[in-house]
């Protein structure tokens, strides 16, 4: 009978294989586009680098616990699980961080033409690039102080002191003391509240606007939807899968940190759902958009 080490070790490999090709796959899509294009959606640069936090979160994050589930050695020391922990933690903040910023982009996009919003829109539009090296430098900083509770797990002095994460360990003392713990979820809680609040009044549009043609009987004869509204929705669509896989690994997490002792199946989990959106979000992109490559269509 296969162990639980086999079992996540037979969906931990395809799924980082799948994710980074998915992305891989999306950057060239998009970086060409951005490169070859003279005027591409604004809205694609914000996917691009989804796309590439995507790739970040995936590599550091899968594969240790890869290497850690399916080969079952202790390949970091100190150093290594400090700059591997950090990364993972910077990862994530970007992957939270950029999802919040396309929701709230695309509310400010597809929102009336009016004059008050009218300049809203254009300097949306001009500061993409600024937003996304923003949210790099927030993330860089918000998480520097945890390198400084993380150790290799074979240098770890005392089980009683520290949480063994597999190929690291963490000091219980980051998962107890109550600033760090309530800083770190007002910091997630504030992305996650951006994100509701934009994606309602999406909800809210869509609905209005829906409304405002159904006496139009043409609309019936093409069901296609314009490119903004096929953007709107799958944007829609990612923030909603976000939400769900990031709450499904929260729940395993919190169980975790509120465990006397940590069941590595319950990490695997969490490892497990936490990468399922970075791994899904590009076939989102890919199979919602039939533009990519067609740099004609941006201009018009």
């Amino acid at each position: 009978m296969p162990s639980f080490d086999d079992i996540f070790c037979s969906f931990f490999i395809p799924q980082i294989i799948i994710g980074v090709l998915g992305n891989g796959f999306l950057l060239l899509l998009y970086g060409s586009n951005l490169i070859t294009c003279k005027r591409t959606r604004p809205i694609y640069v914000i996917f691009f680098h989804l796309a590439f936090s995507n790739i970040l979160m995936i590599l550091f994050r899968g594969i240790p616990w890869a290497i850690q589930i399916c080969i079952q050695i202790g390949f970091l020391g100190d150093i290594g699980c400090k700059i591997i922990v950090y990364l993972q933690r910077v990862s994530r903040g970007l992957s939270l961080g950029t999802t919040c910023l396309m929701s709230f982009f695309q509310a400010i996009t597809i929102t009336s033409c009016s004059s008050k919003w009218a300049e809203l829109k254009a300097r949306a539009s001009q500061y993409t690039v600024q937003s996304c090296v923003f949210i790099w430098v927030l993330n860089l900083f918000i998480d520097v102080i945890v390198p400084f509770y993380v150790t290799g797990a074979t240098n770890s002095t005392s089980s009683m002191l520290n949480r063994n994460l597999g190929y690291c360990s963490i000091s219980k003392y980051v998962m107890t003391t109550s600033k760090l713990v309530i800083w770190k979820s007002l910091y997630d809680a504030v992305f996650v509240v951006f994100m509701a609040i934009s994606s309602s009044y999406i909800v809210w549009l869509l609905y209005r606007h829906q409304r405002q043609v159904q006496h139009i009987h043409d609309i019936s004869l093409n069901p296609s939807a314009s490119p903004e509204n096929r953007a709107t929705k799958v944007i829609l669509f990612l923030v909603s899968i976000f939400v769900f896989f990031y709450s499904v690994s929260s729940i395993f997490v919190i169980v975790m940190d509120n465990s006397k002792d940590t069941n590595q199946w319950m990490v695997y989990m969490s490892v497990f759902f936490t990468l399922c959106y970075p791994t899904a979000s590009p076939f989102v992109l890919v199979s919602s958009d039939s533009q990519i490559l067609n740099c004609n269509a941006f201009t018009k």
